[in-house]
């Protein structure tokens, strides 16, 4: 009987499919590279201890934890070989995704000789789901019915994958940009995908990312509960793939700035990895302050009163300014 390793995002997803029925291993890919410091490969001795820092100081996963997990997963993929006869990625059409998906095709892109079949499944809808957010939402039902409706990767995915995680990793825009202008179509999510990542830039208009800016958005209309926010935020931007640690991240970076853009009713840190939610959560409020309105209607600018320190990709935000913005009226990225 052929050997069959499939590779998925997710615990949530690996369980479900192991129990579905469909025949094969599974190797579960644990990161989320639209978060940190990336590069050509994820377990770089230089790369893995700035991640592990950042995933620790941004989250509260464990250094050690998180190194260990990366290490493990990228010599599982080194490890293929002829025992293997089908790899197949199950991928969806998110940023979250559409990233770790053109991580592992550029990383098996080399690998000319490889002695067994890579196909993909990759997936923005499903029949009877009205809004999908990913493939967690299927039953085990639904999930065997997707078996062997993989479809091989073709040559030409995975020299794009390997051009767009270049891409991504550089230390500067220059090339994704250029890159988002192509005819992408062979990977049919990309360029939603993409067009999310430059959205996390930094507007010229007041200095807040798309997703910032939706948030203050809603808070100006009326305080919110916090999961009530989240869903909120999760639908109207599902091509972000946003998890909930990445929310209170955010959440994070505009209460605890300099001079707060919002503020929760409860002065406490929100839940990091490995937390149970407060038994009192569902009641925690967030609101917004006068300074964030002035500078969600663009009449303060953000990164030049916080300042920034994060990652987009390969890309260091860093500062007041000098700071890769995009330009919010027309396309384009410019450093002020």
């Amino acid at each position: 009987m052929p050997r069959i390793l499939h590779i998925v995002n997710g615990d949530a997803f690996g369980n479900k499919l192991r129990a579905s029925g469909i025949d094969g291993d599974i190797l579960v890919w644990r990161e989320s590279l639209y978060e940190g410091p990336i590069g050509m490969r994820m377990s770089d001795s230089a790369l893995l201890p700035l991640r592990a820092a950042y995933m620790n100081q941004r989250h509260g996963i464990p250094e050690a934890l998180f190194s260990a997990t990366a290490k493990q997963q990228e010599e599982a993929l080194d490890a293929l070989s002829a025992e293997t006869d089908e790899v197949v990625l199950w991928f969806e059409h998110d940023l979250y995704d559409q990233l770790m998906l053109c991580y592992l095709l550029s990383r098996l892109h080399d690998r000319a000789n490889r002695p067994f079949q890579l196909s993909v499944l990759s997936l923005g809808e499903f029949p009877g789901i009205d809004i999908f957010y990913g493939l967690g939402q299927l039953s085990t039902d639904q999930i065997a019915s997707l078996h062997r409706t993989w479809v091989p990767v073709e040559v030409g995915q995975l020299r794009l994958a390997h051009q767009v995680w270049t891409a991504v990793s550089a230390a500067e825009p220059y090339l994704l940009a250029s890159l988002m202008e192509e005819d992408l179509s062979l990977l049919p999510f990309l360029i939603k995908a993409l067009q999310a990542n430059y959205d996390r830039y930094p507007s010229m208009y007041n200095g807040l990312n798309a997703i910032q800016q939706l948030i203050l958005s809603r808070l100006k209309e009326s305080d919110r509960p916090i999961l009530p926010l989240f869903q909120q935020i999760s639908d109207e931007l599902s091509g972000y793939g946003l998890g909930d640690l990445q929310f209170w991240g955010i959440l994070e970076d505009l209460r605890l700035c300099t001079e707060p853009l919002l503020q929760i009713s409860e002065d406490r840190r929100l839940p990091q990895y490995g937390e149970a939610l407060p038994l009192d959560f569902e009641n925690w409020r967030v609101s917004i302050t006068d300074l964030g309105i002035l500078i969600h209607n663009g009449a303060r600018d953000h990164l030049s009163i916080n300042g920034v320190d994060d990652w987009i990709g390969g890309v260091r935000l860093l500062g007041r300014d000098q700071v890769w913005r995009r330009n919010t009226a027309t396309t384009g990225l410019l450093k002020v």
